[in-house]
């Protein structure tokens, strides 16, 4: 890029010599026809102090030349120590904005993991309070299983007992029943026995009164008939026998 300044200042300083001399040229045309009618010795003088002239003007102009491809170099300089001042500034910029972004990066990613492993924490700790609560849940239903099928199997074990009891208690006021029965069965019957024996005792003791008194004759005291000791009236005249 320097290269490049210096070519194109270079070329700025040949025109511009090219255009002064061009200059001084025709002024000293223009002055000397307009002088082309005094002597000789004017003439030689007007030529010699044309060329002082001449020789001073290009030594200006050298000199000019200089001071400004100087000024022009001062210019470059302080040019290019700008634009390196400026593009100093723009990489540090760069850089400070860089560092500001990877420590803005570097911040936002750590809040960002910090984030991800709270929420990963939080998700972790839901899902073991989650399978704790289900464990729980599950413990507290087999509990509640356990105890409703226990507390079946105990009211059906008892349903069971009572009922056990109850045809034991059945059976054993069945079984006294029947001996009650069978105690006043055999009682009647016993009875009935002692009856059917006094019965007979009875019948056999009328039977024998009954015999004695068939073996024995009553005398009516009416008509004097003989009667049977069991008529209670005459057989002939229906009197009552004594």
């Amino acid at each position: 890029m320097n290269e490049l300044n210096n070519k194109e200042e270079a070329e700025n300083n040949s025109e511009n010599s090219e255009e002064i001399e061009e200059k001084t040229e025709n002024t000293t045309k223009s002055k000397l026809k307009d002088k082309l009618g005094g002597t000789k010795d004017s003439l030689g003088k007007f030529a010699s102090k044309l060329k002082d002239r001449v020789g001073e003007s290009k030594e200006k102009v050298k000199f000019k030349m200089e001071q400004r491809k100087e000024k022009k170099e001062l210019e470059r300089i302080e040019k290019e120590a700008r634009e390196k001042v400026e593009r100093e500034i723009k990489e540090k910029e760069a850089k400070e904005k860089a560092e500001r972004e990877a420590k803005e990066r570097a911040a936002r990613e750590k809040a960002e993991k910090v984030a991800r492993e709270k929420a990963e924490r939080e998700a972790r700790e839901k899902a073991e309070r989650e399978a704790k609560e289900r464990a729980e849940r599950v413990v507290k239903e087999k509990e509640e299983r356990d105890a409703k099928e226990r507390a079946e199997r105990e009211a059906k074990e008892k349903v069971e007992r009572e009922a056990k009891e109850k045809a034991k208690r059945e059976a054993k006021e069945r079984a006294e029943k029947e001996a009650i029965k069978k105690a006043e069965r055999e009682a009647r019957e016993k009875e009935a026995k002692e009856v059917a024996e006094k019965l007979a005792r009875f019948k056999a003791e009328k039977e024998a009164e009954r015999k004695e008194k068939r073996s024995t004759k009553i005398i009516c005291q009416t008509c004097g008939a003989v009667n049977d000791a069991t008529r209670k009236f005459c057989s002939s005249c229906h009197s009552t026998l004594i």
